[in-house]
């Protein structure tokens, strides 16, 4: 219930200013960000806006590529962290997102409407994702517009003309951003082969990332085993794109229990490649 009342009165802030704004055209604000892996599945992209205007009120509907599952929006850390009004609207069964921000709920607030309100390349949202096709090369994001309820690129902000204020409206140009998923890091070319590196740290205590390269894509298993030779726990099972990956191991088997302190080993297997390296937990 809650939920919809305020996404009842997000929904009437962003359509009350139209009323009396002015649309001053249409301009490129928009920015997709690189994306960000924090596991061989899980990855962020940050949402970017280009303004040096005091911003009012953002209505952002996006629909992204089908072959992943956007799990939430984050606002923590962004530049519009201080907001009044920050929601997000997710459906993944059409891959949709709508994210509605606003600045000044509570009234204006000179200088206080982005943090920093600074002209250049500020992050307003976060899209966390999951990769369900390991096949998927890119995401690409194009904007669209719903009519019930009413949903349109929209970017509302402050302006002064001779001491009285204006609610400017820019309906902004988004003809579409395609992130890569081939890579972790700008610039990073793919592996030429398959490789499994050691883990680091070694030793570790509680946790430690294990890394790998696949030049293509790949059904890839990731085991750890003691030195008996039994299996200890299942890190990766699964298809993955190419690129370099990382996988943390939190020095739990696969029931969740802490593991004792020893020797033990992890072995990959990805098409028709296999590995197997040491690693040494210490408590």
């Amino acid at each position: 219930m809650k939920r919809a009342i305020a996404l009842t009165l997000v929904l009437l802030l962003l359509a009350m200013p139209a009323v009396f704004a002015k649309d001053v055209g249409n301009r490129d604000i928009f920015r997709i960000g690189e994306a960000s892996f924090s596991s061989p599945t899980e990855f962020t992209v940050p949402l970017n806006i280009v303004n040096d205007e005091n911003l009012v009120a953002l209505d952002i509907p996006l629909e992204f590529t089908k072959g992943v599952t956007l799990d939430k929006v984050t606002f923590e850390n962004t530049n519009v962290s201080d907001f009044d009004v920050k929601m997000s609207s997710i459906d993944n069964s059409q891959n949709r997102v709508v994210i509605g921000l606003i600045s000044m709920l509570n009234g204006p607030r000179e200088g206080a409407f982005l943090k920093p309100a600074a002209r250049g390349e500020n992050t307003v949202a976060v899209l966390h994702f999951t990769l369900d096709d390991a096949t998927l090369d890119n995401v690409d994001f194009t904007a669209f517009t719903t009519t019930a309820p009413a949903h349109n690129l929209s970017y509302l902000y402050n302006e002064k003309v001779d001491g009285v204020p204006y609610v400017r409206e820019i309906s902004p140009e988004f003809t579409g951003s395609s992130v890569s998923l081939n890579s972790q890091s700008p610039g990073a070319t793919l592996p030429t082969e398959f490789a499994l590196e050691q883990n680091t740290p070694n030793p570790f205590n509680p946790t430690t990332m294990v890394s790998f390269s696949l030049p293509k894509a790949a059904h890839v298993n990731l085991t750890i085993y003691n030195v008996l030779g039994q299996q200890v726990k299942t890190l990766v099972d699964q298809d993955l794109p190419a690129g370099v990956q990382s996988v943390e191991w939190n020095g739990t088997d696969n029931s969740g229990r802490t593991v004792a302190s020893g020797v033990y080993f992890y072995r990959i297997n990805a098409d028709q490649f296999s590995a197997t390296k040491k690693m040494l937990m210490l408590k």
